[in-house]
């Protein structure tokens, strides 16, 4: 897996596992969505956000290559990566530290709550607000959030990676002031004894968690969340480029959708049907739920990726 540059201007993680099928590039139709022609880090111009059309035929073309992909893994297998899921990321976040995901400048654009936050906080500076990051990995949305919106009052974070603290922790923009972070098992733990947020984040973690705990977790997040309180999902989607690449390899597939890659993570494909079941079935009021068809073209290696994500706002 390569690493990603730092300083490009895409906003989401890039997974180069492999380069996507030629047919469905072809297919694929590339719409121009948003470009403000700035300039980045490195005093290159930004990369434009990019849509692309998901059509029946796309989608019969992913399908096809996802159901070649017939044999599963051995239950020995599953059980061994659900054991050692916590050891494979600290192991990643050993070896990339804070260098692989990018900050998440893009948050306020997708959860309109930041502004009304911002709103109010403008016309009485007493209002409290609190936000949580679930997953939050090595802090790439909650430094941000902290910095672009300091109306927060704190930040809160936990992770399942004791290794993924230890780098917020020793990271010169934490203070402890202003952020709060703790090692925390979605699955296995009670959810930490924080200020309960108004906001909280769930960017790209359940699907590194065994589907048959993914409604166990949304449970666990609607009792620990305050009433009036929302809950921002962002996670992969079916038939996205790094689902069909990892069906090409073989020998990665756990379940239907749920697959592990070549360091020990586990990652799930969601439908937008499905994520609403998860968390509505639970006590959840959805407000929006969306799937985000993202072409992003990697500069440095050249690989194009045709990305799915599906997105959501979830109110207790």
């Amino acid at each position: 897996m390569d690493q990603k540059e730092q300083n490009s201007d895409q906003d989401e993680e890039i997974l180069q596992e492999g380069i996507v099928d030629q047919t469905f590039e072809e297919r694929a139709q590339k719409i121009l969505y948003e470009d403000d022609n700035g300039l980045n880090l490195q005093n290159k111009p930004k990369m434009p956000i990019i849509y692309y059309e998901f059509n029946e035929e796309i989608k019969k073309l992913a399908q096809d290559e996802i159901e070649k992909d017939v044999n599963v893994l051995p239950e020995e297998k599953y059980q061994k990566y659900e054991k050692e899921a916590a050891k494979c990321w600290d192991k990643f976040y050993r070896w990339h530290q804070n260098n692989f995901f990018k900050d998440r400048h893009y948050l306020e654009r997708e959860i309109p709550e930041i502004q009304q936050y911002k709103e109010s906080f403008q016309q009485n500076a007493d209002l409290e607000y609190y936000i949580c990051e679930m997953g939050c990995g090595v802090g790439n949305a909650l430094f941000p959030l902290k910095k672009n919106y300091p109306f927060f009052k704190k930040v809160y974070g936990f992770d399942f990676s004791k290794k993924a603290i230890d780098v917020i922790k020793s990271s010169e923009h934490y203070q402890q002031d202003q952020f709060e972070v703790c090692v925390c098992d979605l699955v296995l733990d009670h959810l930490p004894d924080f200020v309960r947020p108004d906001l909280a984040t769930l960017i790209f973690v359940l699907s590194a968690i065994s589907p048959e705990n993914h409604k166990l977790v949304a449970q666990k997040i609607y009792e620990w969340m305050k009433p009036g309180s929302v809950l921002f999902f962002r996670d992969y989607g079916k038939y996205d480029f790094a689902q069909i690449n990892l069906s090409k390899k073989k020998n990665r597939k756990l379940k239907d959708n749920f697959y592990v890659k070549n360091d020990g993570v586990r990652v799930y494909y969601f439908e937008n049907a499905e994520v609403s079941h998860i968390f509505t079935s639970v006590g959840f009021k959805e407000l929006d739920i969306k799937a985000h068809y993202r072409y992003i073209e990697n500069r440095k290696t050249k690989v194009k990726m045709y990305r799915v994500w599906v997105q959501g706002r979830y109110m207790k």
